[in-house]
């Protein structure tokens, strides 16, 4: 229903496939990201570029902009005629990713541990008080939020949370949302009492479309919302200018933690280069701690009830490029195609942004052309 794992395939095979980009990688190359991205030499040039810029071509009209680094130079790009590669677009799901370099930060400064819970961190009765199953949400661990296994699942589609929506053109009604809305929690109780409790409990992975709570977490433990932490301590490490960015938040002026930060393709290739250098926004300056970032990308949980050959880590995709023959991948992925992934040992970073609302047939036929064109 909501379109989200063909795409992840393709933004994974747009960049991130030996045969794409012939550039030899001869050692780690760690990029200043205060600076203005680079453009390679053979930008556009090589027969490897060539060949995903034909497979493009050959595809749908839906797909926005890419763009590949590669030891952190632009390699690869393209923008449709009708987009301008600066205006900023939801990347949907992503955003859950960024969510995770925030909790990384704060468990890196001893302001939050993965073993802390929910009731650790909202330690106000008062709170509980006015939340349904208080006893099992309060004992979810920050870790479980990460790894989304703590027995919290999405609202049943006939719930009041999702009374909006029209099940029979979804995409219509997700693609126009923005600014204020409360969908995942208009307040922090709200945020609390959204998610239903499975009744078989943790331990498994349910994926969660929407949750504003670990935004809560950040705003309990550093003082500031993640758009205020990110603008403090993130953006102007990594060139992005916190003016230019968007990014949907409920009544309560929360962020939402899982879904609705706009971004353009360059500030979406910074951010998968600083994941790529393990949390180093430049040779002398770090944002959050290799121990973090590896865990992040790491196998966490089991996510192949949800598309097989995928874990996940931290708010991260792992997808295994076995079965299409490439190394693995780490990936943040939205609704409708938005991905950011990288392969260590290329040094790449692809970038995908796509139009929402190609039926689930037209998605298939998208990976599957670019995959059989670029790649074969």
């Amino acid at each position: 229903m909501y379109r989200y794992l063909p795409l992840t395939a393709v933004g994974a095979l747009l960049g991130l496939a030996p045969t794409a980009i012939a550039i030899a990688s001869a050692s780690s190359s760690i990029v200043d990201l205060s600076t203005e991205l680079q453009y390679s030499e053979s930008h556009n040039a090589s027969p490897g570029a060539q060949s995903l810029l034909d497979a493009i071509d050959s595809s749908t009209d839906s797909i926005r902009t890419v763009m590949v680094l590669e030891r952190g130079q632009i390699v690869t790009s393209y923008v449709r005629d009708d987009i301008d590669a600066s205006d900023t677009y939801n990347i949907y799901s992503a955003t859950k990713s960024f969510m995770s370099l925030l909790v990384g930060m704060l468990i890196d400064e001893g302001s939050l541990s993965l073993d802390d819970t929910l009731g650790d961190v909202f330690n106000n009765s008062t709170v509980w008080e006015n939340v349904d199953k208080a006893n099992y949400t309060q004992s979810n661990t920050i870790e479980e939020m990460l790894t989304m296994t703590s027995g919290l699942v999405n609202p049943p589609v006939s719930s009041e949370a999702y009374s909006n929506v029209d099940w029979e053109d979804p995409t219509s009604y997700i693609e126009n949302l923005g600014g204020v809305h409360n969908y995942g929690g208009g307040d922090l109780i709200d945020s609390l009492n959204y998610l239903e409790v499975k009744e078989s409990g943790r331990g498994d992975f349910d994926y969660i479309l929407m949750s504003q709570i670990l935004g809560y977490v950040v705003l309990e433990r550093s003082g500031l919302t993640p758009l205020e932490f990110a603008t403090e301590r993130i953006f102007p490490f990594i060139g992005i200018d916190p003016n230019a960015i968007e990014w949907d938040e409920n009544d309560d002026g929360m962020q939402h933690s899982f879904s609705g930060m706009k971004l353009n393709p360059d500030q979406m290739a910074r951010f998968g280069q600083l994941i790529l250098q393990r949390g180093l926004a430049g040779p002398d300056s770090r944002v959050v701690s290799e121990e973090y970032v590896e865990m992040s990308l790491s196998t966490q949980v089991d996510a192949s009830s949800f598309f097989p050959g995928m874990t996940y880590g931290y708010l991260f995709w792992k997808i295994d490029g076995a079965m299409m023959g490439m190394g693995s991948m780490d990936c943040a992925q939205g609704f409708g195609g938005q991905t950011i992934c990288i392969n260590k040992e290329l040094e790449r970073v692809s970038v995908l942004q796509m139009d929402v609302g190609l039926s689930d047939q037209e998605y298939g036929m998208t990976m599957i052309r670019l995959a059989i064109t670029a790649f074969s």
